[in-house]
């Protein structure tokens, strides 16, 4: 059994295993989390709903803040995700690519071991807060956003702040919103192959909550001569990790 917490930028991820399977899973958004769960110091992670069972472990988390909580064992996100994809995939050498709310992670596997990794977490250019920033621009539910990827327009600016201008310009020329919408998906795509090109991939394990947008992930495997692999559940690797390394 393991116990693992994933305390994201966006929200928090709770994996609880049994017998080697996920038995339980919650999340919840970060913030309203925090302010209700922190008490004088410790995390209670009754508020996200687990079984009393799980609640009996002793968690092992990772993410932001990790290291603010006292008598909690810890482990880096390169780690997390790194056991997590290797438990969800059983593949031994690929490129991990983890793209969350507010920043990205690249991960070289080689023969079971992490051989090099790098990551953008100055920036929210091309993340999950990127997207949710273009749709509500757009007009349009996250959801809708990750449906478009054909035809898109070319989007240079992916910056969370300036991108706005970029977008309004192509709107005022009367480009179709479909394609528009694609164009911003594909601008995620081009951020996440600059990043992994120097690992020339053979197979990328896609995780994170931008791997669940159908959109990025088309526009991914057009721009990248390579698998892309999205595993069962890409937004809660980082906590199964965290659980197998309890475990």
């Amino acid at each position: 059994m393991g116990l693992g917490v994933d305390l994201g930028s966006r929200s928090v991820k709770a994996v609880w295993l049994k017998e080697g399977l996920i038995a339980a899973k919650a999340e919840a958004e970060t913030v309203p989390f925090l302010r209700a769960a922190l008490k004088g110091g410790r995390l209670d992670l009754s508020l996200l709903g687990l079984p009393d069972q799980a609640l009996a472990e002793e968690p092992v988390l990772t993410g932001y803040g990790r290291r603010s909580l006292p008598g909690v064992a810890a482990i880096t996100e390169i780690r997390a995700h790194f056991k997590g994809a290797l438990h969800q995939t059983g593949l031994e050498s690929f490129t991990l690519v983890e793209v969350g709310g507010q920043d990205t992670k690249v991960i070289q596997v080689r023969s079971g071991r992490v051989f090099d990794f790098q990551t953008n977490d100055k920036c929210a250019a091309g993340t999950g807060r990127y997207l949710e920033n273009m749709a509500r621009l757009m007009g349009v539910e996250v959801g809708e956003l990750a449906r478009e990827w054909r035809e898109p327009t070319r989007i240079n600016n992916t910056c969370a702040t300036f991108g706005e201008s970029e977008i309004i310009g192509q709107v005022v020329e009367g480009l179709a919103p479909a394609r528009i919408m694609a164009g911003i998906n594909d601008s995620v795509a081009r951020r996440v192959v600059q990043m992994v090109r120097r690992y020339r991939p053979e197979k990328i394990v896609f995780c994170g909550g931008v791997a669940l947008n159908r959109g990025v992930v088309e526009r991914l495997k057009d721009r990248l001569e390579a698998e892309v692999i999205v595993p069962p559940e890409p937004l809660f690797n980082g906590a199964l990790g965290c659980a197998l390394e309890a475990k």
